[in-house]
């Protein structure tokens, strides 16, 4: 089949609007850190059968230039599917890579399930095209766009499959995949940009997740929930929202999980909230059942909001049942609003971590479902409100923290495989980290150490799982790095680093708990790649 000029030309077309999607910077805020990147040329790769299905690993699939393709994509190669009359697929098949993305209407690109497409650059999914098992990597900033996906109503007729229903076609074309994974190293960031919807859980294993539209996750497999891990940084943006398509999961795994060394956080020091920004929660019947739904941040995880008016741009804590409109996977309406939070029903959030809020709002909270570790921080939250449908006074809504503060896995957990995916890319990070990073930034004392854990489920087995340092008194941290001669530049107050950030000259003290965002410099060099570092203190969560 031949290929015509018109749809060659539009397909180029395609992948050159890939570096500009349509977004405008508030004046008052930086502009979207993907905007700030510059991108070597690349071969640009074009799918030769618009309509036709086939391998994505068959070069003659492929045309460069107008000429069939010598090679196949792989991270070093841009990769345009242009638009076409009817559905068609490309198979990507095992352990691939593509450097940016353009997908058209009717077409689709399909990794396999725990062997994600890599995207290490940006990526346009445009209305009407699809994506499946697809992950995000690579140490630059980019976006992850979705042109027009619906979330599923009765009106609209559509379904958000995936789980156990993963042998059904999905016919939400807001579904990404099954397992989302993101891995962004240093403190590299995709932006993600429309509605979005994950078959299963969303794992943010390293780097910034920037939400900016709605992104969503399913329980059909009894455990959607969104992670956050060691080094990773989830932030919402003014508007965005993040929600589970269900209230609770089978699994005793909250919607929102902030590990150890994980943050979550409302705008940035760079772009604050100029709006409110939403994490909805599922409503728990039953809130004494720890984790079936709500939110917990460990020991050692971090929560801010950076807002230019935290009166009107806050960090908002709902339920999605209180939310109009709110469907579930299936298109069933969940919104009831008119029935508050009452006694145990309604949202749960287990604060084990530093907590601290500039601008939040609270409603449907059940009571006693504010749980914090020390009642103290409380005291230090400003401009903090609370809406008229939770379980009582402010007051009635807070209480003691008994559940494991260091949890760092949910129980499902398989001592042996120690959380398989994340596993293998953290592997990833730390080759490609080997291969590219040269500095080899390093602290002293180090704020991570491996504990065991009791593991009920299986046979009461223990398993190796990363806990917080907990340190008692102000500290000394010394920063090195392997280049002779390199300026360490960091920062505290949670900015990015770059080379006008405080230097480095002597060892930092520090009292109290901080996330320390470091990088190095040297002349004829690139710079390092960014490291952050979190210590935990316990006069702040004991």
């Amino acid at each position: 089949m031949k290929l015509s000029f018109c749809t060659v030309l539009l397909a180029i077309v395609c992948g050159a609007l890939l570096f500009h999607p349509s977004t405008k910077a508030s004046a008052a805020v930086a502009s979207p850190d993907y905007e700030r990147e510059n991108w070597p040329e690349v071969p640009k790769l074009v799918w030769a059968k618009p309509g036709e299905s086939g391998d994505f690993n068959d070069p003659a699939n492929w045309l460069k230039n107008g000429q069939v393709s010598t090679r196949a994509p792989d991270r070093d190669t841009d990769v345009v599917l242009p638009p076409a009359p009817g559905r068609y697929r490309v198979n990507a098949g095992r352990d691939r890579e593509v450097r940016h993305l353009t997908v058209g209407e009717n077409a689709e690109i399909r990794g396999v399930h725990r062997n994600e497409l890599e995207i290490w650059g940006n990526a346009w999914v445009k209305d009407g095209g699809w994506v499946e098992y697809i992950s995000i990597r690579g140490p630059k900033n980019t976006f992850f766009r979705m042109d027009s996906a619906e979330f599923p109503t009765k009106e609209n007729g559509l379904t958000f499959l995936g789980g156990r229903s993963r042998t059904s076609k999905p016919q939400s074309r807001g579904r990404i995949s099954h397992k989302f994974e993101i891995a962004k190293y240093g403190d590299g960031s995709v932006e993600l940009i429309g509605n979005i919807g994950v078959g299963d859980e969303i794992m943010v294993q390293h780097g910034r997740a920037i939400i900016s539209g709605e992104l969503r996750w399913s329980g059909v497999t009894d455990k959607g929930a969104i992670e956050v891990f060691d080094g990773a940084v989830l932030e919402l943006q003014s508007g965005a929202t993040i929600a589970p398509f269900l209230s609770k999961n089978g699994k005793n795994v909250y919607n929102v999980n902030i590990y150890r060394g994980g943050m979550l956080q409302g705008g940035s020091p760079e772009r604050p909230l100029t709006s409110d920004a939403y994490v909805r929660l599922g409503y728990g019947s039953d809130n004494s059942v720890q984790g079936e739904s709500g939110l917990f941040a460990a020991r050692g995880s971090i929560i801010r909001v950076h807002s230019s008016d935290p009166e009107n741009a806050r960090l908002v804590f709902p339920s999605i049942t209180g939310t109009p409109g709110f469907h579930d996977g299936d298109g069933n309406l969940l919104a009831d609003t008119e029935t508050p939070a009452r006694g145990p029903g309604g949202i749960v959030l287990d604060l084990a971590g530093d907590v601290d809020l500039h601008g939040a709002f609270f409603d449907y909270v059940s009571e006693g479902g504010i749980r914090l570790i020390n009642a103290e921080v409380r005291d230090q939250w400003r401009e903090v409100e609370f809406g008229e449908n939770n379980a009582g006074s402010p007051d009635r809504l807070f209480a003691q923290l008994e559940v494991d503060a260091d949890v760092y896995y949910h129980e499902r957990l398989d001592g042996a495989s120690e959380f398989a995916l994340t596993r293998r890319a953290r592997q990833t990070m730390d080759e490609f980290i080997q291969q590219q990073d040269p500095y080899r930034i390093s602290v002293s004392p180090e704020s991570v150490q491996m504990g065991e854990a009791f593991d009920p489920h299986r046979g009461g087995r223990t398993f190796k799982r990363p806990e917080a340092v907990i340190f008692k008194d102000p500290i000394e941290v010394s920063i090195e790095v392997e280049v002779p001669g390199a300026a360490i530049h960091y920062t505290t107050d949670g900015s990015e680093v770059s080379h006008e950030s405080p230097r480095y000259t002597e060892p930092l003290r520090i009292e109290q708990t901080t996330r320390l965002n470091v990088r190095a410099y040297a002349e004829g060099k690139s710079p390092s790649m960014p490291a952050a570092f979190t210590y935990v203190f316990e006069d702040e969560t004991d």
